[in-house]
């Protein structure tokens, strides 16, 4: 008989595997005993049987398998490796039956093809389901009173910028999230950030290059700010904060922006797109290619805009007189008043996100812990609070834009010198803390050179 040998390890912590192989030599030595051939081996590694939403690829190949008659019997080491749910060991034992396989079992001698098999294969996933379940309750009991006396989830990879034990701060990896901070609240992208990264060699914990989401995971996580979050729910945390809870509440205002995290797959690639408008109908202008490929920026018609479809700009010769006045108002004129008002408004905005946030996790724990108030009246309540908190994130966000000033305003020479050597999210950043919108005036007729007084820039001071 062809069998094929199931082998599945719910959580494989170390990522050595060890436990299926120890599976794997069990059932191949059964498999010998019996006289049976090992046909194919399927191996789901560090995934659960019990989740719903979990996706067990090998198990699913296993059924195809089954299906198409490649094996007579699938084996495994017990009956809670198949799965610990009634609908998995149904999927399974139904597709069996239809072509005359069977399951099997090391630890158990469960056989199908035995009158008593199919029962005890029902009973042991009923038994394996309620143990998951107490296992489950457990665990969660044992997160929420972790959380509440403060004490970190520690386990799986070690937290960016602490040790093991999150005792002890990492101060190289403290500075880059220091720096990585201060880059998104100059405006600069997480996908800068990690490109600028991988070139210099900065790994995550688990030794690889860092990407956009593990990046931004980690910095929106209240966990640097020396704060536990369990269901919504923030309490202080014993261990040493890398950042104070201002400067989480402005980089999570910016970085759970969900209009910000729509447009992550639209990534700009000109410098002004966004900034500029026709002169001609003041729609704005899109970044769109030449046939040739050299950039350039028009006024694109199409249905349900305003735009005329009648001016076009090659882009380089905008861009650099953009930048270049730009780098005169970093000079030439007298910008600390515009600096300082944002400023303002942005504390205000800081202390209303952080309230709101402290209303959602009280709103949190009077439903899901102390159980003071019904569904109904926590969902009502819930929705009024993250729309005002997903405004004045929105609103915090676009003051922010002008932090990027604080580092370059009387340095033009110097932003000049490292112009180049800037991503395209802080050099756009740089623009947009000066700049309102720019106009491009259509051109006189048979003028084909570019004149630069028909770019108009609006200023924001």
């Amino acid at each position: 008989m062809r069998v094929g040998v199931y082998l599945r390890l719910s959580d494989d912590r170390d990522g050595t595997s060890t436990a299926t192989e120890r599976q794997r030599a069990d059932c191949t030595s059964y498999a010998k005993n019996k006289g049976w051939t090992v046909a194919d081996v399927f191996e789901d590694i560090d995934v659960s049987a019990y989740k719903r939403s979990v996706k067990r690829p090998e198990f699913e190949r296993m059924l195809i398998a089954v299906r198409e008659r490649q094996i007579d019997g699938v084996l495994s080491w017990k009956i809670d490796r198949f799965t610990r749910r009634q609908r998995d060991l149904v999927r399974l034992d139904e597709q069996c039956e239809e072509v005359g396989a069977c399951i099997l079992t090391v630890i158990e001698g469960i056989d199908t093809r035995q009158p008593t098999g199919r029962f005890v294969a029902e009973l042991l996933v009923a038994q394996a389901r309620m143990e998951s379940e107490n296992t489950s309750v457990r665990v969660t009991r044992a997160h929420e009173q972790m959380a509440k006396s403060g004490r970190p989830a520690l386990g799986g990879t070690r937290a960016f910028g602490y040790n093991l034990s999150r005792e002890t701060i990492i101060a190289e990896e403290a500075d880059l999230i220091h720096e990585a901070v201060a880059r998104v609240l100059a405006g600069e992208g997480i996908t800068t950030i990690c490109m600028d990264w991988e070139r210099r060699g900065v790994k995550s914990p688990a030794g690889k290059a860092w990407r956009q989401t593990p990046l931004r995971r980690i910095l929106t996580n209240p966990m640097l700010s020396g704060q536990r979050e369990y269901r919504g729910i923030a309490t202080p945390g014993t261990w040493p904060p890398i950042l104070t809870s201002d400067e989480t509440a402005q980089v999570r205002a910016i970085l759970l922006d969900p209009a910000r995290r729509n447009n992550m797959g639209n990534a700009r690639s000109y410098l002004l797109s966004g900034f500029l408008r026709c002169g001609r109908c003041g729609g704005r202008l899109v970044s769109r290619p030449r046939g040739d490929k050299v950039h350039r920026y028009i006024c694109g018609k199409a249905p349900g805009t305003r735009n005329c479809g009648k001016l076009a700009r090659l882009a380089e010769p905008v861009e650099e007189l953009v930048k270049e006045a730009v780098l005169i108002a970093l000079n030439g004129v007298d910008l600390r008043a515009y600096i300082e008002k944002p400023r303002g408004e942005t504390d205000g905005l800081v202390e209303a996100v952080r309230a709101d946030e402290e209303g959602l996790e009280q709103l949190s724990r009077d439903h899901y812990v102390e159980r003071r108030i019904e569904r109904a009246e926590y969902f009502a309540a819930r929705d009024a609070l993250q729309a005002r908190l997903g405004a004045n994130r929105k609103r915090l966000a676009k003051a922010n834009g002008h932090g990027v000033l604080a580092g370059v305003i009387g340095a033009a020479d110097e932003v000049r010198r490292q112009w180049h050597d800037h991503g395209l999210d802080w050099k756009r950043a740089v623009i947009g803390a000066l700049v309102d919108h720019i106009v491009i005036e259509p051109a006189r007729k048979g003028h084909r050179r570019f004149d630069p007084s028909l770019v108009r820039i609006v200023w924001r001071f």
